[in-house]
Order: structure tokens, then C-alpha cells, then sequence
């Protein structure tokens, strides 16, 4: 039986963070690769879709992005995709569950605060076919991209990073993910709202891999807001745009509430953390 002074961890990582190749090599060789098979891609499907070249690009690098992690891992590590998060299943259970629990109650606790507020309403979108292929076939889309996401950025960059220091590690991989989201080029107040809060996301998600070492928790709190935010436009107007900055967009969290309700998540992912390993050690 472990001692009081050393509390049983959640579980054993057989591939912490610093057994992975370090330096900055292979994260620029991740960028580059992504950077190539995204302007090829871009160039047969611009034709095809219609839209215009960056927009077409923009699609492309979720494609880009996946084959690399896979050549990169796979081929030139030699690791498995599991070993950068998805190893202990048992455990990531627990952890993708409160992940998904703590998003709905985050995204709840937004829409009461804003009804009460009178900052939002419900409205219904008459376009029920469009209402009903986001809200069921968005749901399977909204868990792969957290599960993309989080390779990319909780997985690949922020553990290859931790090699260097771990403050550094959480803030760049957090200013990546905050500046690959924010849509459109222009410089505005909206897109430096957006930006704050794409951050403090960012922050929260490596929080919860530090401490769980694995990204179950992540990618299960990263699903509910992405789903979130594509849904919630449907379903919700925001009639008063002169609060926005405080109640946000339909984007979530480019309003001043759910940056709070973000800090609030942290604490929330500190205590649960704490609290399983008080029941690992009980059973111990």
C-alpha cells in the first residue's frame, strides 16, 4: 500500500511526455508537412466546391494535419497514436464522461445566465432540415474533430513542447490553437474577443491533459463546445448586440461570461482530478 505522503495516481503512463523525441525538429516538420498536403489538396478542390481558395484551405488542413500526425507518429517515431493520450481506456471512460458532463453544464449555465438576462432568446430556425442534419449528424463530427484537435495540440505540439518548459508548452500551443480558429483575416474587437477565449479554451484542455495525463478529458469537453457552437445558432438569437461582449456570439466564447465560466471549468477539472485520485488511493 502506497504511503499517505505519495497519493495513488490516476493511473501509469507508459509514454509520459518526456520519453518523446525532443526539440523543435519534429514540430517543423509537422507544420511543414501539414503546410504541403493542405496547398496540394486545396488545389484539385478548389474547382470542385466553389469557394474560394482560403476558405477551400482552411478545410484542407484538418485533412493535412491527420495524415501527418500519422506519418510522423507511425512512421517516423514508431509509436502509436494511443501513446500521445488514448492509452488507458478504462480510466478514459471516467474522463471522457465528466469532459462531456462539464461542457453541457458550462454551455447550460451560459444559456440561463442569458435568458435570465434577457440577452437571449430561444428561436428556432424554420429551416427544420438544416435544424436536424446539424443537430444529429453534427454530433458524430463534433467528437472526431476533438479528437483531431486534441492530437494536434494537447497531443503532438504540447507534448513535444513540455520538453522545453511546461509554461511555455501550455502558452504556445494555447496562442496556435486560439490563432488557426479565429475566422477571417481582419482585425477587429470581435476577433480579439474571440481570440482571448480561443486561448483560455486552450489553457483549460492542457490543463486537463497535465493533470490526467491523457486527452479523454479534453476531447470530451472539446466535442460538447464545438457541437455547441454550431448548434446553438439554430436554436438561439442574441437580440442586444451592444452586450455581445459580455454574453458573447453564437462563437461562445468571445464574451467575457464564458471567459469566467472557462476559469470556473479549470477549477472544476482541479477538483475532480484531486477527488479520483482520493478514490484510486481508498482502494489501494
Amino acid at each position: 500500500m502506497m504511503s499517505r505522503s505519495q497519493p495513488h495516481p490516476i493511473h501509469h503512463s507508459p509514454a509520459p511526455e518526456h520519453a518523446h523525441s525532443k526539440g523543435w525538429r519534429p514540430l517543423f516538420a509537422f507544420f511543414l508537412s501539414t503546410l504541403v498536403i493542405s496547398r496540394v489538396l486545396s488545389l484539385f478542390a478548389t474547382p470542385c466546391f466553389g469557394l474560394s481558395w482560403w476558405k477551400t484551405f482552411r478545410r484542407c488542413v484538418s485533412i493535412g494535419a491527420g495524415v501527418s500526425l500519422w506519418l510522423l507518429i507511425r512512421k517516423r517515431e514508431k509509436r502509436s497514436l494511443r501513446s500521445y493520450g488514448f492509452f488507458d481506456r478504462r480510466a478514459g471512460r471516467r474522463q471522457f464522461t465528466f469532459g462531456v458532463l462539464l461542457g453541457l453544464g458550462g454551455l447550460g449555465l451560459l444559456f440561463i445566465l442569458g435568458v435570465v438576462s434577457g440577452t437571449c432568446r430561444i428561436h428556432i430556425t424554420p429551416d427544420q432540415w438544416r435544424l436536424w442534419r446539424t443537430v444529429i449528424g453534427f454530433a458524430p463530427a463534433a467528437v472526431l474533430v476533438g479528437v483531431l484537435e486534441e492530437l494536434v495540440f494537447r497531443g503532438y505540439i504540447l507534448q513535444h513542447l513540455l520538453s522545453r518548459s511546461r509554461i511555455l508548452a501550455v502558452l504556445l500551443s494555447s496562442a496556435l490553437y486560439a490563432a488557426v480558429h479565429v475566422k477571417g483575416l481582419a482585425v477587429t474587437a470581435s476577433a480579439g474577443l474571440e481570440l482571448v477565449g480561443l486561448f483560455l479554451l486552450g489553457i483549460v484542455l492542457c490543463l486537463s491533459y497535465l493533470l490526467t495525463h491523457q486527452l479523454y478529458l479534453a476531447v470530451g469537453l472539446h466535442a460538447v463546445l464545438a457541437y455547441g457552437a454550431r448548434v446553438n445558432k439554430l436554436l438561439v438569437e442574441l437580440p442586444n448586440a451592444s452586450v455581445a461582449w459580455f454574453v458573447g456570439t453564437s462563437r461562445i466564447i468571445n464574451g467575457m461570461a464564458s471567459w469566467i465560466l472557462l476559469l470556473g471549468m479549470a477549477g472544476a477539472i482541479i477538483w475532480w482530478t484531486r477527488a479520483q485520485r482520493g478514490v484510486a488511493y481508498e482502494k489501494s
